[in-house]
């Protein structure tokens, strides 16, 4: 070897051994730890305290229960050729009619029983003539069927586009005690076009003190509404306070919860008859999941829990910090209404360092 490959050869490991020193300060510079006296800068801010109502609510869906009573049994054979539908209804309004037959209805205590016609008398024929008295004006309220009675029903009968008859058959009268009332007409049996053949329940009454019940779409929706929760069911221009009872499911069913009014008795009060006379109807209330709660409101990122219990926040006035304790009283959606604070004063919200 000569000298000048011994020159090459020495600088070529001069060369790698300054390499691998300096890669070695630099792995040392790099995974060293970070100087402890180094502070990163405070990301903490500070929010105004302000008055407000806070809660939660939540929409859930709410059936309305009515049991229903047959207002009378279809006694007519035949095609129905005009059906009304669900609602409330006064004497004299027709209910359907089977084959271009009304079915009216009518004020009494006595249920029909009978065909009306020539002769007969007694309170189903009174309540008939009462119905038409209202329409025909003259006509005389006797208790007997007589010609001018035989003539307004004719009357009745072709001012509303009716066939003439002489006679009331037995099933065109539905009698109840008083009107309006409110019905249910059958959507099945009552619908046009349906051939009756008589013993159909084509129109109910509903009872006057229907059912509220919640139907909650899961367990975890049904676990929000604890038995004494406040729920405010809107209908129409009604608004009506409820209070949720204990929840219970049957096999395979919704989870449901039982509603009344305040003072134990029926949501609707004496407004009941304001709603529709269906069996069932879908209603949408608002249940108060956290009562709402007025106050001084900060984030509940301003507070902080102390190992003793306590609850307190971090006043900051003229740069001087105080800690102070307050009491929750309520919270959501990450604000917090508090006592212990005045609306007006400054607190520190802490937040999470990048």
């Amino acid at each position: 070897m000569n000298r000048t490959k011994i020159l090459r050869w020495a600088a070529g490991i001069l060369v790698l051994a300054l390499v691998g020193i300096a890669a070695f300060w630099a792995g040392r510079t790099t995974l060293a730890p970070a100087d402890s006296t180094v502070q990163r800068p405070s990301s903490d801010s500070t929010v105004t305290v302000e008055e407000h109502e806070l809660g939660r609510e939540i929409t859930v869906g709410t059936a309305v229960k009515r049991e229903q009573t047959p207002a009378a049994t279809n006694l007519l054979d035949g095609v129905v050729t005009q059906a009304s539908t669900s609602g409330e209804f006064a004497a004299g309004d027709v209910l359907y009619a089977v084959a271009q037959r009304p079915v009216v209805l009518v004020t009494g205590t006595m249920p029909m029983w009978r065909p009306l016609t020539e002769g007969a008398a007694g309170d189903d024929v009174t309540a008939f003539q009462e119905m038409l008295a209202a329409d025909q004006r003259g006509l005389k309220v006797s208790g007997t069927w007589d010609a001018a009675t035989a003539q307004a029903w004719k009357a009745w009968l072709a001012d509303r586009g009716y066939p003439e008859a002489d006679t009331v058959e037995l099933g065109q009268l539905v009698m109840v005690e008083e009107s309006p009332i409110s019905l249910a007409i059958d959507t099945q049996s009552g619908s046009v076009g349906t051939q009756l053949t008589g013993g159909e329940t084509v129109v109910s009454m509903p009872s006057s003190d229907p059912a509220f019940v919640i139907e909650a779409s899961s367990q975890e929706q049904a676990a929000l509404i604890p038995a004494g929760t406040l729920v405010t069911v809107p209908y129409g221009e009604h608004t009506w306070k409820a209070i949720a009872g204990e929840a219970s499911q049957a096999d395979d069913g919704p989870v449901e919860i039982p509603l009344t009014s305040p003072d134990g008795g029926a949501v609707c009060a004496d407004r009941c008859a304001d709603l529709p006379a269906e069996k069932s109807t879908s209603l949408l209330s608002q249940v108060s999941v956290v009562p709402p709660q007025s106050g001084p409101v900060v984030p509940v990122s301003a507070l902080r829990a102390q190992p003793d219990g306590r609850t307190v926040v971090t006043v900051v006035e003229d740069g001087v910090d105080e800690e102070r304790e307050v009491t929750v009283k309520t919270s959501a959606d990450g604000l917090a209404v508090v006592e212990g604070v005045e609306t007006g004063e400054r607190v520190r919200v802490l937040n999470e360092a990048p």
